[in-house]
């Protein structure tokens, strides 16, 4: 059913494929008239861009445990897969950069389901997205943060990545 997710959905890269799966696993759960999925969507997107993979959960089931693991900085596939192959010294069609992969999807399920769980339980606190130092400048200006585009302002952003991994600093 979803398995035009993989490699970025359909090999172009984009968004995780095990992020767009949640997404709509979240979206489906928690879709209410406070669209509580939009801050749990946040949430897992944050924690992911923060997140160092793979972790070592999931080693002991795996063929390839103890890989080296790398800061994702953003939930695009291109970007965090690249980290990893250019420090891993692997190739994108390597059974080891698809065991990481695999290993990455199990933690996003892991961590998704520990959210609801926090959720259904009471417990569960949105975290708010917040710039690093480095590109809180460029949100000053090219923001506001606003998914629906109903703020006024310069709007020429959209979304909770860190700028400076695709764009230049043009303000130095």
């Amino acid at each position: 059913m979803f398995a035009h997710a993989a490699a970025g959905y359909g090999g172009h890269g984009t968004l995780c494929g095990a992020l767009g799966v949640c997404s709509c696993i979240i979206n489906l759960v928690l879709y209410d008239k406070d669209e509580t999925y939009k801050a749990a969507i946040d949430r897992m997107m944050y924690w992911y861009s923060e997140s160092i993979f793979p972790t070592e959960r999931f080693d002991d089931i795996s063929p390839i445990p103890k890989q080296v693991s790398t800061k994702a900085m953003t939930p695009l596939c291109h970007t965090s897969v690249s980290k990893w192959t250019l420090a891993a010294g692997e190739q994108v069609t390597s059974k080891e950069k698809k065991e990481r992969c695999a290993k990455v999807t199990g933690e996003v399920v892991y961590t998704v389901v520990h959210y609801l769980n926090e959720y259904f339980e009471g417990r569960w606190k949105p975290k708010k997205w917040t710039p690093s130092k480095e590109i809180t400048h460029c949100v000053e200006c090219h923001g506001p943060d606003d998914m629906w585009h109903s703020a006024d302002g310069m709007n020429n952003q959209q979304g909770h990545m860190e700028c400076l991994l695709c764009h230049d600093d043009h303000t130095e």
